[in-house]
Order: C-alpha cells, then structure tokens, then sequence
C-alpha cells in the first residue's frame, strides 16, 4: 500500500507542477484564445509600486493569464458553462434559441430599445437631402444609403423570451427606411430583401453563428450592388460571373466569427453554409468607378474577396467615419486628419453603409461632418462651436484634447460641438 500512496503523491505533484513545467518549455502545443483581450504584461517592480498594491493588482492577471495551459482550461471552463447553462463568455453575445448566436446590439435594435427618436432622426434625413442634391448638382457624384442585414430582423425567433419585455418600439432602421423614401434618398434595403427571400431562398443568407451576412448573402447583395450602379451611372461595370455553388458542411471563418470567439472545445453545428466560386469580367474600356464606402464591419467581405478591388477604381474606406483605409495599412489616418472636399472630389459615388441604421447615427458622423462643411448658411452646430472658440478655457481643453488624439485642433472643436447638439437633440427627441 505504501508505493500506492507514493505512486499518487508524485501524481498530484507531476499534475500541480505540469502547468509550471508548460509555460517554461511550451512542451505541448496549445491553440491559442480568440478574439480580444486586455495585455497583462509582467509589471516592473519597484518598492513604491509594492507598497502601493499595484505591483500586486497588475502581478495577478499577468499570472493568470501566462499560467501553462491556461487557454486549454478556459475553453474547458466555456465549454461546459456554455453546454450546461447556455452561459457564452464573450462580451456582448447572447446564446438564441437553439444555439444561435446573436448580438445584444441587434436584439435591441430589432425591438427598437435604442431607438433615438423621430426628431433626431428628421434631422439628419434633412442633412442627408441637402448633400445628395448638392454632390449630384454641385459635383456629379451619386450618393447612396445602403442598408447591410441584422441579424436580429432576420432571425426574431431566436430571440430569448427574457428581452421580449413590453411592446416592440419604433425602430432606428424602419424610421430612417419611411423618411429616406419620403424624402426620394437613394435607399438600397438589403436588410428587407434578405429578410423576403428567407422563406424560399435554398441557401442561407445568414449564418446561424456569424455577425455578418453570410457569405452567399453578401455575394448576392454585392451582385445586386453593381447592376444598381450600372443603372445608376448608366454605363457598364464590372460584372461577377458565377462559375459555382459551393456547399460545405462546416462554416467558413467569415460566417463563424461569433463561435470562435466563444473559444469552445467544440464548434456549434450549423446548418450546411454555401459559398459562391466567381470572377470579373469587363467591357468596359473607360475603367471603373471610383466610389468611397462609409460603412461598418459588412464590407469587410467584398474586400477580402476582391470584389471591390475588381469592381472600383480604388478601395476607399472610412471604417466607421474614422479610420482611412488603405492609408491604415501604411499609416493610421484618422477622417480628421484628411481634407473632406479633396477626398470627396475623387468620388463618382459616396455609399453609407451600415446595418441596424448604424444604430440611428446613419453615416456614423459623415453626414453632420460634411453637412457642416457645404452647406453655407449658420448652423446650431457652427453657433456652438463659436461659444467654445470666445472661451479661452474651453479652448485650452481643445488644444490639449487635441495633442493627446493627435488630432487637428479644428476637428477636436466640430466634434465636440457636434456631440453636444446631437446629444441635446436625442434628448428633446425623447419627449417629442
């Protein structure tokens, strides 16, 4: 009996010491974590930052997180949560009915909880109409809403019951789709035409585990993106020739982003996925157009898949209003720090893409940037920036907010004026 206790007391200490001998060796393969999470590097120690608790509060998690086989216990810890209790640990993700990933931002903007009221939502409608006729009249260019898929539209019953409380409100995407139409915007819903061909489409145009429209979906949408443009501009483009269907069992990396970031053991099942095999053709000898895309995180398929490259003159991106691609690549390059009428003139069409409406900020800032700088007359937006400029103190904290960012100290003032009314006009809009 004696070796027995012996043989079982090297085990725990072989098990106790095995993570220790992991991470100085790396002796095993291990997958590393998905998705996003905050550095915890080995803190520098002095004494003052020992006596202060510091060195101790930044110590732990820099442990934690270097502990060997750390990443292969976490996806041990969110398998069994996620399997037992339907609990998801990843930030902002909620697990539907049968297993289908959402967002917590769709769900709302499908119920209509971040609605940002009819007021604010006229006002910029309004901004949008002035620029469309200006750019066309003033500029020839075409300007155009494009509204990307949510998934919570698409997929209502998935929704748990638990955020089902209430009556369903007027939503940012419905709103904004009436008044765009009202007001004859150039509008392209991809969010209800997906919606329409759910029921009779034989591939899925959205992916039970992924964000984004799925592949297909995008593919689809893309096509139908160009033949608008043709009719639009009245001239040929280049086209996307389908050559085949493919239909995998497993999804792809761009329609299982919202899995892998749940860093399971195993994947959730998905129903078989379709993925589009195409090229370009042109016939066109005067080239292709060059159009500048304000959009989210949707385009991001067409240009990893070269239908921008191929289809447009350039791959002009402002990733949200704020980074500047492809200077990103080079250099980071912040909207601000570019000249907006040089950029603009570059331009046969400008789209605002984005999904849910961009959660009510359509453009996500474009529309109140470029309206401020056209139109001629004064605006609440220009009055506020006037008050901060005849505050010597208010324009101390500019020049230093604009030293920290980076930033023109021009753009810090607009911002800032532009945050106020916005702001204040979400707050009136709630009483209207």
């Amino acid at each position: 009996m004696t070796w027995i206790k012996s043989a079982l007391f090297l085990l725990v200490l072989t098990v106790l010491a095995f993570p220790a001998v992991q991470k100085v060796t790396g002796i095993i393969s291990s997958k590393g974590l998905e998705g996003y999470f905050e550095p915890s590097p080995l803190p520098v120690f002095s004494l003052a930052f020992f006596k202060s608790g510091e060195y101790q509060a930044k110590m732990t998690p820099h442990i934690e997180r270097t502990t060997g086989f750390h990443d292969d216990f976490t996806r041990i810890f969110n398998q069994i949560d996620f399997s037992i209790f339907s609990i998801p640990h990843a930030a902002r993700i909620i697990i539907g009915n049968n297993n289908l990933l959402q967002a917590d931002s769709h769900i709302d903007a499908y119920l209509g909880k971040d609605f940002v009221g009819k007021m604010y939502i006229d006002d910029k409608v309004a901004r949008l109409k002035y620029l469309q006729d200006y750019f066309l009249k003033k500029k020839g260019i075409h300007l155009l809403v494009v509204f990307a898929p949510g998934k919570g539209y698409y997929f209502p019953e998935s929704i748990p019951n638990r955020f089902k409380t209430g009556k369903t409100g007027i939503t940012n995407n419905d709103y904004y789709s009436r008044k765009l139409k009202e007001n004859g915007i150039n509008l392209i819903d991809f969010n209800k035409w997906l919606i329409s061909m759910k029921d009779t489409s034989r591939h899925n145009l959205y992916p039970k585990t992924g964000a984004h429209w799925s592949c297909y979906g995008a593919w689809l949408c893309a096509d139908s993106l160009i033949r608008y443009l043709e009719t639009t501009l009245n001239r040929e483009i280049p086209h996307m020739v389908l050559d085949s269907l493919v239909i995998e069992p497993i999804a792809r990396k761009e329609d299982d982003d919202m899995d892998r970031v749940l860093n399971l053991i195993w994947r959730i099942p998905v129903p078989a996925m379709t993925y589009a095999v195409f090229h370009h053709v042109s016939k066109n000898s005067a080239g292709k157009p060059p159009v500048l895309f304000i959009s989210d995180s949707f385009y991001w398929y067409w240009q990893y898949n070269g239908i921008i490259k191929n289809t447009f003159q350039r791959e002009d991106l402002w990733y949200y209003d704020k980074e500047v691609y492809p200077d990103q690549y080079t250099k980071p390059t912040n909207t601000a720090q570019i000249d907006l009428d040089s950029a603009v003139n570059k331009q046969q069409v400008i789209i605002l893409m984005q999904t849910n409406a961009g959660y009510g900020n359509l453009g996500y800032g474009f529309v109140d940037r470029a309206y401020e700088f056209y139109y001629p007359g004064k605006t609440q937006i220009k009055k506020i920036e006037a008050i901060f400029r005849a505050n010597p103190g208010s324009m101390e904290q500019m020049k230093e907010k604009a030293r920290a960012q980076g930033l023109p100290i021009d753009a810090i003032i607009r911002n800032d004026a532009t945050y106020l009314y916005n702001t204040e006009l979400q707050r009136i809009s709630k009483y209207k």
